[in-house]
């Protein structure tokens, strides 16, 4: 997306003919001869508020607020540009009414709002502005002409969130660390130049203006971080709405995103919604709509001669180039993928072939990032992925940063992404049609995404015969590993199994075996050591169900073809059970007509 300012005023000095002693001369440069001196004369001090954006639907107007501070206080300072030795200094009012001799050279013009030219962190309606001229040369006993814009110098921003969002998170006091907010950062290290919006009606939405770490000449711009984070309520809704909400249907959340090539004189106004967020699968939507405001202050020289359009580019992650970088699959225009038999030689235990993408930018433009977003009509695996990426709201990084590094290698120039043989493994183990996403962004902020189609054929599931099953834990897979559950672990881990059978489910059977957790004490909470979810146990019903080992009301899971069932209420109910530390195995058996498949957990519990 592309926003546009016009009428930024060039401006020309008009010559003077006489020359007088300047106090502020930096008495440290080198005597020249009077009659080997150039001149430069800075005007007045005007403000431009004239300006004109492109409207777009998502983009309609801009906002103009009124500069009041007293430009004759801005400092402005005259340097000669090889040795950055400061020629001429003091304020703009001295400036105006003065002739400056310089020694014939090249110089730059500077002005800033403050004689330190220190800019502070965040801080609330506290715009500041700076700005430097174009080469400007002095010639001896002739006048140069020079302009300075001053630009705002701060990244404004401002948060908003729905209502449908803020009414399905815990309301805390001010000082509770579980308090629904916004942090927002700009810069990766800076601590000062971080705030918190509060979901408040007096804290929401002011506006901030947080200190460009990068600088007003950086080639790449500064990186914000959000996160939004809050106690969220997992349970039925209608139970919020009653005021009898469930204690332990309470989780708290943390989701982050960041964006890159954030610039001085833009506002970023970020939008964070919720969908669908009655329905049990819901997701968090963050929107950054990229403006840029539009106050500028020009430094003058005389009189205003021109009117030039200027325009600047701003990332917009919404809108699609066609000059962004364009991916291919193994140097083939064919961006269909199929991973079956044929490409692995069983005999080596390896893959001939690997998935290759090759990322090209257009003449001129380098690769600047590379993401991805995964879907699927596996829904094992697109579960996965969904819980993978729970933080990144379903992104997955590739490049700069490689989050997938596990699995695929990355070119350090972004130029190319290759699945490795883990890689390769990981996929054959979902049949189905998976959808890559792949989001190019180059060097001039040119983003569209490219779609991959990887089709895998595995032979029925996850080792050829069987239900495929994935058992996710925090965010793990764990199954056939040992997992430790902690107090500080438990009552956030999520704990969901994925299963998919091509045919329908025939058998699901869980033991759970456990000299703490006999069928005894599994009895006091409705169930029993051994639980069939295919031909359950009517006395059972009940507790599979509020536990979740039945998803969503259902009976029974004979004939699915595809299982989701979320067992987190039960893992937290399992550690409160526990006594001292102990271990507890999780046997789970699914067959369907293409076999049987046999899984295990081993959770410990740590006290």
């Amino acid at each position: 997306m592309k926003k546009y300012i016009k009428s930024l005023f060039l401006v020309a000095l008009a010559a003077c003919v006489t020359a007088c002693e300047i106090d502020n001369l930096n008495t440290d440069a080198p005597e020249v001869n009077q009659d080997e001196v150039g001149y430069l004369k800075i005007g007045d001090v005007s403000v431009n508020l004239d300006t004109e954006y492109a409207a777009t639907e998502s983009q309609p107007k801009t906002v103009t607020r009124a500069v009041t501070e007293a430009a004759t206080s801005y400092w402005v300072i005259v340097s000669e540009k090889t040795t950055n030795a400061v020629a001429w200094q003091g304020t703009y009012a001295d400036a105006s009414t003065q002739q400056i001799s310089l020694a014939p050279g090249t110089y730059v013009v500077s002005a800033r709002q403050t004689q330190d030219g220190v800019v502070e962190g965040v801080k609330q309606d506290a715009p500041y502005y700076a700005g430097t001229s174009e080469d400007v040369v002095i010639s001896s006993k002739q006048t140069s002409t020079a302009s300075v814009t001053c630009k705002l110098a701060n990244v404004l921003t401002t948060v908003e969130l729905s209502a449908d969002l803020k009414a399905v998170f815990k309301s805390y006091d001010a000082s509770s660390p579980k308090r629904l907010k916004t942090n927002v950062k700009v810069g990766t290290d800076a601590a000062s130049n971080s705030y918190d919006f509060e979901a408040s009606s007096t804290h929401e939405a002011p506006k901030m203006y947080f200190r460009d770490e990068a600088g007003l000449n950086s080639t790449t711009g500064n990186t914000m971080t959000i996160v939004l984070s809050g106690d969220y309520y997992t349970g039925d809704l209608e139970d919020l709405t009653n005021g009898t909400p469930s204690e332990n249907k309470w989780k708290e959340v943390k989701m982050t995103k960041t964006l890159t090539n954030v610039r001085a004189a833009q506002w970023r106004k970020i939008s964070i919604n919720i969908s669908h967020p009655t329905t049990g699968n819901a997701q968090f939507e963050i929107k950054v709509e990229s403006y840029l405001y539009d106050e500028e202050i020009v430094v003058d020289v005389v009189t205003l001669y021109e009117s030039l359009n200027i325009e600047e580019a701003i990332p917009d992650e919404e809108e699609e180039n066609p000059e962004a970088p364009s991916v291919t699959i193994n140097g083939q225009e064919d961006l269909n993928y199929t991973i079956d038999s044929s490409k692995y030689d069983a005999d080596a235990e390896a893959w001939t072939s690997h998935l290759k993408l090759l990322v090209t930018p257009t003449s001129g433009s380098t690769v600047q990032s590379l993401y991805a977003v995964v879907s699927s009509d596996n829904a094992s695996l697109q579960a996965a992925f969904e819980e993978m990426t729970a933080a990144t709201n379903g992104r997955i990084d590739l490049f700069p940063t490689n989050n997938l590094s596990q699995y695929c290698n990355v070119a350090t120039d972004g130029g190319s992404i290759t699945l490795k043989t883990a890689g390769m493994n990981a996929l054959y183990e979902y049949a189905g049609t998976h959808t890559v996403s792949l989001y190019t962004v180059d060097s001039q902020n040119r983003m569209k995404h490219t779609d991959i189609i990887i089709t895998v054929n595995n032979n029925g599931a996850a080792g050829g015969s069987g239900p495929s099953v994935v058992w996710m834990m925090g965010g793990k897979d764990v199954i056939d590993q040992q997992h430790v559950l902690t107090a500080e672990n438990a009552a956030t881990y999520t704990c969901v199994v994925d299963i998919v059978s091509k045919t329908g489910l025939t058998k699901l059977e869980v033991d759970i075996e456990s000299s703490v957790l006999t069928n005894d004490e599994l009895q006091g909470i409705g169930l029993a050591s051994h639980l069939d979810l295919v031909n359950p146990n009517p006395d059972h019903i009940d507790a599979l169900q509020g536990l979740g080992f039945l998803p969503n009301g259902a009976t029974s899971l004979g004939g699915q073809k595809s299982v989701s069932f979320d067992i987190s209420v039960f893992m937290n109910t399992l550690f409160m059970l526990f006594q001292e530390s102990d271990g507890c195995l999780f046997h789970l058996t699914v067959a369907d007509a293409g076999g049987e498949t046999k899984k295990k957990l081993d959770i410990y519990i740590q006290k």
